[in-house]
Order: C-alpha cells, then structure tokens, then sequence
C-alpha cells in the first residue's frame, strides 16, 4: 500500500467528522440568528411606541448597546453548546 492511501485512509473518517459536526453547528447557529433577527425586530417594535423623550434616554444611557451585548452573549453561548454538542454527539459515533 502506498503512503498517500494509507495517510487517506486514516485521515478521511476524522476529516468526514470534523466537517459533519460543523455543518450541524453552521444549520443551529444560521436557525438562530434567524430567532436573534425577530428578537431584535420585536424589541424595535415595542421601543418604537416609547414616547421620544423616553426613547432618547434609553439610547443615551447605553440601552442600545445593553441591548446588543445581551443579544451578543446568548448567540454565543448557544454557538459554543451546539459546537460542543456536536463533537459529543460524532465522538460517540462510530466511523
């Protein structure tokens, strides 16, 4: 056998891994931020019935960027469960 077949051979389940769990980490992180995206519009609905005095204050005291740090932090944690998820799931497997 030939060294190239040979390091294919032992190379190609591992690679067929890697690329399997980060395809079902990109369709959760993608069906997120699609839930992220409505979390925003339903925050900029209710925010456009604020009186625009009280609306300016929210954005000068920083509520704008809380907003989007709390947003942030959720799409986060849910990419790093779901990666961490799905190499769980694909280690357990057999090749």
């Amino acid at each position: 056998m030939k060294l190239g077949a040979w390091l294919l051979a032992m190379c190609e389940p591992l690679i067929a891994r890697i690329l399997l769990s980060l395809g079902v980490s990109v369709v959760s992180v993608v069906g997120f931020e699609a839930l992220v995206g409505q979390a925003k519009a339903l925050f900029l609905d209710k925010f456009s019935g604020l009186p625009i005095d009280m609306l300016n204050l929210f954005l000068y005291l920083g509520g704008g960027q809380a907003l989007g740090m709390i947003l942030g932090a959720y799409t986060v944690r849910v990419t790093l469960s779901s990666i961490g998820t799905a190499s769980r799931f694909f280690a357990k497997t057999p090749g």
